[in-house]
């Protein structure tokens, strides 16, 4: 039997701890439709 991995490899989790971190969270979420056009895997 083949096992296949479900799991997202290079998966990165983050505990948002204070306003610092949520900010900056939401600042990546925000911007990372404008970066769409640079990634390799972008078709």
């Amino acid at each position: 039997m083949d096992v296949k991995t479900i799991w997202q490899r290079s998966f990165y989790d983050h505990v948002i701890r204070n306003e610092r971190d949520y900010l900056r969270a939401w600042q990546y979420i925000d911007d990372n439709p404008a970066r769409w056009a640079e990634d390799e895997y972008f078709a």
